[in-house]
């Protein structure tokens, strides 16, 4: 059986509502509203589904490259910490073991994020913990600019 996209699948679910459900209730208003209403509410939901999942995917993107700009960092500025090198180590293994529903990847995301933070906290002092730290601002800049988008905001950059 071939993979529906759940926006998909709600998109049409929405254009059916709309475009054959509503006009054909003629006789009551509130009834006619409230299709209406249902077929609005779907739309969102729609939009709402894929985009969860294009922001995820995002968010997965930059935090693999922030990753990797974090061990480049590493090496340019001689911060020799083998604690943080194995913690980006794990955190690229669980980063390319997420799997499941998109809420439960997202989640993965945030915790692998904030182990790597928490081992440059316990790590490393100053200088070296700021540069350690910098690559992962943008994983959190590109998640909340993700999360505001799909409030309907766009960034103002």
């Amino acid at each position: 059986m071939p993979y529906l996209d759940p926006e998909l699948i709600l998109d049409r679910f929405a254009a059916f509502t709309r475009e054959e459900v509503r006009p054909a209730v003629t006789d009551d208003e509130f009834v006619h509203a409230q299709v209406g209403s249902m077929a609005s509410t779907l739309q969102f939901l729609a939009g709402d589904v894929g985009g969860r999942e294009a922001a995820v995917r995002v968010q997965r993107r930059t935090l693999r490259e922030s990753l990797t700009e974090l061990e480049s960092a590493l090496d340019r500025h001689d911060v020799g910490s083998s604690a943080v090198r194995t913690a980006v180590d794990d955190a690229r293994s669980d980063l390319e073991t997420a799997d499941g529903p998109t809420r439960d990847v997202e989640e993965t995301l945030v915790a692998v994020a904030d182990d790597v933070l928490t081992t440059i906290d316990a790590e490393l002092d100053g200088d070296a913990a700021a540069v350690a730290r910098r690559p992962l601002y943008d994983f959190l800049r590109t998640r909340v600019d993700e999360q505001l988008r799909l409030l309907g905001r766009e960034d103002d950059e």
